[in-house]
């Protein structure tokens, strides 16, 4: 490309600066790069250095290895010499080959399909295709789905692989906000959450952060920084993601409460309940617990009553006063926009040029049609790749330093690019999105796969280690713990129904029509913090799909079911397909549950005053009390005004239930009128 020409985009210049790296012998110093670059031109010292460094960042990220004339890493480089030069070496570029038999190949095309979301997600996929796996596989008894859009995340697995100390402002749990300064040891999802594991300077030690509360962006800290982390709060050497997951079970209940729920009612309270008495009024549950607040939330929620102890009693009335408040009178005004997605990042386009480039040469001289659908592109987009990539070789090359590209109708080639031929090696993301998703695959319960499959599991995340050096520690650096695993015997059992095709019995306290249930069983699905069970309901004669936390008994019946492949299709289907009978509404969010509101997909996000709203999809306006409910004041409908009048009609007959109920527990009158009225204000 002339001097003359229009300065470059990002994409261009980083693809031309991967060729330029990847065909030279010597390397270029970086004064010779600086004049070579036309984006570097007219920069001064220091904004030059500012912007070389970023690309060289972003080359990393890609999985591009940067070394010196003579093959040595960058670490070892004498960072004042101005002739050190820079080269990418030929047999460092392309991804080697896994030669994966076929089992090793299914479970890596499965755990691709575990991780989604944004970021991680497009990761995964990207390497799938690379990797030549198929993710349009049979589907086993048991999957997971792994959200991976958790703005940090992408990040802090560099930072931690890599050893960087970070920066951050966290929300705590109380809701207030506080800098930290930490050294990232590893991450790891449990209960629908991501967390952080860091050696922390304010803690003195190690500490857990959830990442949906960082605020703002996280920040590497340089040495010369105030705050800087010393190596002495680095990754101990024993340290275990997995172990430190593992602390995060639930603590021993130490209390006992006894409640009442209508027949076939009562939600996970009936599901979890050690004693199920049947009675005339309905069914009285005995449930243990050790946080009375949590369990208040939940029997808010359920819509159960409390016979004992008095302090769970007026502990709900609590909640519900607060959740009931704020739906009075006209909701606050709020303004929404749609949700963006955002300016795509230079890596993925990047990524996907340079991916486009080796499967043309690969192909010989594949049809647009074929380039478009393998890159999901239309023609005018390609059109757009293609004449970016004719700019792409050596910066201000001559004629035959330049890729040359040519298209028409029938075909297009990409010549000169041999050095490009191969699929690039993975990068540190697109590696760990799939020992992700095979973390994952082997923390299901026990039975959800054979042998042979946990096998393959194991090989292909050894190879997969063995990509990407700063993965070697997987072990230390990320875990994942499937859901299913808080209930695991309920799990195993139904999962290995489905894979042999045995009707089960259900005795289940879903949230609108309770009660037994003859099913087919499909799938156990793990989705964020939930578990759930997809099947053909014979009861209904529809897929049903049914939380595993409202399970309050299973039975494997002997009788077998039939297969039926497009039954089973709308079974899967059916948890994320919209209904004609879903609603729409518009919520406000408390700094407390904000970080839920995503979880969500919102259709559109804004704000109600200083509150952020949302506009979210739910199946019915009971799903809409029950969050309120649990919230206790930290979810608020706003819109439509009939649902938002049909909440607090619901919250205030509970909250009239929960003070007649307390009373007849024993608070005190005075004490609960106290409690109500200043819960409201």
């Amino acid at each position: 490309m002339s001097s003359t020409e229009s300065k470059p985009d990002r994409t261009e210049k980083l693809v031309s600066l991967t060729y330029a790296l990847t065909t030279t012998r010597i390397g270029y110093t970086r004064a010779q790069l600086r004049g070579m670059v036309d984006d570097y031109a007219g920069l001064s010292d220091e904004a030059f250095e500012r912007k070389f460094e970023r690309d060289k960042e972003t080359l990393r990220n890609l999985g591009v290895v940067i070394v010196d004339g003579k093959g040595r890493s960058e670490s070892s480089w004498d960072a004042g010499d101005p002739e050190r030069r820079y080269r990418v070496l030929p047999s460092d570029y392309p991804l080697p080959a896994l030669e994966l038999e076929a089992t090793e190949a299914a479970v890596l095309g499965l755990a691709a399909r575990v991780v989604a979301g944004g970021g991680l997600g497009r990761q995964a996929a990207r390497a799938a295709e690379r990797l030549g796996l198929s993710t349009d596989l049979s589907e086993p008894a048991f999957s997971a789905v792994i959200d991976t859009e958790a703005e940090h995340l992408e990040p802090l697995i560099r930072h931690a692989a890599l050893g960087n100390p970070v920066k951050f402002t966290y929300r705590t749990a109380d809701g207030r906000t506080e800098p930290r300064a930490v050294m990232p040891w590893g991450l790891g999802h449990r209960h629908g959450h991501w967390y952080l594991a860091a050696g922390d300077t304010r803690r003195d030690g190690e500490r857990l952060f959830r990442l949906d509360r960082i605020q703002g962006s996280v920040a590497q800290l340089s040495p010369k920084a105030e705050d800087f982390v010393p190596q002495a709060y680095g990754r101990p050497d024993r340290f275990s993601m997995a172990a430190a997951l593992d602390r995060l079970a639930l603590a021993t209940p130490s209390e006992t409460a006894r409640l009442l729920v209508p027949e076939g009612g009562g939600g996970t309270l009936a599901a979890r309940a050690h004693v199920r008495t049947h009675g005339a009024d309905g069914v009285h549950l005995e449930v243990s617990y050790r946080d009375a607040r949590s369990l208040a939330a939940e029997v808010a929620a359920e819509g159960a009553r409390v016979l004992e102890p008095a302090s769970l009693a007026a502990e709900v009335v609590r909640v519900l006063a607060a959740a009931e408040a704020p739906h009075r009178g006209e909701a606050p005004a709020s303004r929404l926009s749609a949700r963006r997605g955002g300016r795509v990042a230079a890596e993925t386009t990047v990524s996907r040029a340079l991916d486009l480039v080796a499967f043309v040469v690969q192909r010989g001289a594949p049809t647009p049609d074929e380039v478009m659908e393998r890159f999901g592109l239309s023609r005018d987009e390609l059109d757009s790749e293609l004449t970016r990539l004719r700019n792409c070789g050596v910066p201000n090359g001559l004629h035959d330093e330049l890729l040359d590209v040519e298209w028409d109708e029938g075909s297009v080639t990409i010549s000169n690019a041999q050095a490009l031929a191969e699929p690039i090696n993975l990068n540190l993301a697109e590696a760990a999105a799939l020992l992700i998703g095979l973390d994952a695959m082997s923390s299901a319960p026990e039975g959800s796969y054979t042998a042979e499959a946990l096998g393959a599991i194991s090989t292909v995340a050894a190879r997969l280690r063995a990509l990407r050096p700063e993965l070697a520690d997987f072990e230390q650096l990320l875990a994942v713990r499937a859901s299913s695993r808080e209930r695991a015997g309920l799990a195993a059992a139904l999962a290995r129904a489905g894979e042999e095709r045995f009707l089960v019995e259900l005795d289940y306290a879903g949230s609108s029509t309770p009660g037994g249930r003859v099913i087919e069983p499909i799938r156990v699905l793990d989705v964020g913090e939930r578990s759930y069970v997809q099947a053909w309901c014979r009861t209904r004669q529809a897929p049903r799909t049914f939380r595993l936390d409202r399970v309050v008994g299973a039975t494997v019946l002997e009788e077998h079911f039939a297969p039926d492949a497009q039954r089973a299709a709308a079974v899967r289907g059916a948890v994320f397909t919209p209904s004609e009978t879903d609603v729409e509404a518009t919520l406000a969010w408390g700094p407390a549950w904000a970080d839920r509101a995503l979880a969500h997909a919102p259709l559109r996000t804004g704000k109600a005053g200083e509150l952020l709203a949302t506009q979210i999809r739910v199946r019915d306006s009971a799903y809409l009390v029950r969050l309120a409910a649990s919230a206790a004041g930290d979810v608020v409908v706003l819109e439509p005004a009939v649902l938002r009048e049909a909440t607090h009609r619901a919250l205030r007959s509970r909250l009239d239930q929960a003070l007649t109920d307390a009373a007849a527990a024993g608070v005190v009158p005075d004490e609960l009128a106290a409690v109500a009225e200043g819960r409201a204000r």
